[in-house]
Parts: structure tokens; C-alpha cells; sequence
């Protein structure tokens, strides 16, 4: 005959079960907040760009591809993991006249690139202080198409903003282009550049 069965567990044993549970939950929240602060401190990482001659020194996000003394800028940095446009962080320095303010070096950097960007409009200006200094802000979109006729696509709307300030018979052009629909996630990248940027 078989009788009712009888629980061999001790009430120390369902304790230190339960203990173990908790424990168990407690060390996967802790790794859980360990992998996105990872996480968060690999995507702020940055390297020091330094450009003696140009008389810059920014941050810039750790492994992007970085560019420098190019044709038209000092540094040039791009994400090669963004898709399908590269966020792209630039800095150039342009030769001015006595006269110039940072409007009008806005005004012929627009000149500039209307007739090179397809459909290139400017869309506001507003006044900026970088670092103490007085600065001017543009902010622009245009279409980007593939030059590759195999690669046809549809044309990409790319956002784009300059901000410009003077130093020492120089004006100081700094970039962020992304494409539009990324561009105000990616923005705190820009205002990050922008806050370790040095002029010297």
C-alpha cells in the first residue's frame, strides 16, 4: 500500500532556495546595468585630434574614420557603421578679410555649396558664444544622390550645421551633416564636439 508522501525538505533548505533566488535576480540586474553602462561608455569614447599648425584641438568619437588636412577642412571625422549616410564631424579653417564677421563667411560658404549640393537651402541662423567667443549658427538641408549609376537610389535629405567663429584673420567652420531623419539623435555628438573644441 502506498501512503501520503512526505516533503524531505527542511524549512532551512526552502531558505536558502529562495535566497538563491534572489541572489540569482540581484547578479542579472547587476550585469544588465554593467553591459549598458559598457555600452554607454564605449559609444561616448573619444581621442584627442591636435593640429598644430591649424591651431585645433577637439574630441573626437573614438572609432570613427578620421580624415585629416584635406582639401577644405583640417579634420573630417565619419561613422563607418552608419547607414546609408556616414554622420559626419568636421573642422576647417578658412582665410578672411579684416572685415569679415561670422555672417558673411556664412553667406559665401552658402555661395559656395548651393551650385556643388543638389537643392541646398539654407534653413535658420541664430547668434551662438563658443567658449566665450561670439559665433553664428546655420543650420541647412539638401539632397544627396548617388553618382553611381549602377547604385541608383533614391536621393538622400541630409541636414546639415556650420558654426562659424573668428579667429585671428581666420574663420573656424565647424560641421555636423547626417541624414535627416537621424539627424536630432545624433545631434548631442556635435554639441559634445563643440563643448571640448579648442582654438589656439
Amino acid at each position: 500500500m502506498i501512503g501520503p508522501s512526505s516533503s524531505t525538505d527542511s524549512p532551512g533548505l526552502d531558505l536558502i532556495r529562495r535566497w538563491n533566488n534572489y541572489l540569482a535576480l540581484l547578479m542579472a540586474a547587476g550585469m544588465l546595468l554593467l553591459g549598458i553602462s559598457l555600452r554607454d561608455a564605449a559609444l561616448s569614447a573619444t581621442r584627442t585630434f591636435e593640429d598644430l599648425e591649424a591651431g585645433v584641438r577637439a574630441q573626437l568619437p573614438s572609432g570613427w574614420l578620421l580624415e585629416s588636412k584635406g582639401a577644405d577642412f583640417v579634420v573630417r571625422a565619419q561613422d563607418p557603421n552608419a547607414l546609408p549616410f556616414k554622420t559626419t564631424l568636421q573642422i576647417a579653417v578658412l582665410p578672411i578679410g579684416p572685415d569679415a564677421t561670422p555672417n558673411t563667411v556664412l553667406d559665401l560658404i552658402y555661395m559656395q555649396r548651393a551650385p556643388y549640393f543638389s537643392t541646398y537651402k539654407e534653413i535658420a541662423r541664430s547668434d551662438q558664444t563658443l567658449r566665450g567667443d561670439p559665433a553664428k549658427r546655420m543650420v541647412y538641408a539638401y539632397t544627396q544622390d548617388e553618382r553611381n549609376p549602377y547604385q541608383a537610389s533614391v536621393p538622400l535629405v541630409v541636414q546639415g550645421v556650420d558654426v562659424v567663429v573668428l579667429r585671428r584673420g581666420q574663420a573656424v567652420v565647424i560641421t555636423y551633416r547626417e541624414e535627416r531623419s537621424a539627424f536630432d539623435d545624433n545631434l548631442h555628438r556635435f554639441e559634445d564636439l563643440l563643448q571640448t573644441v579648442e582654438i589656439f
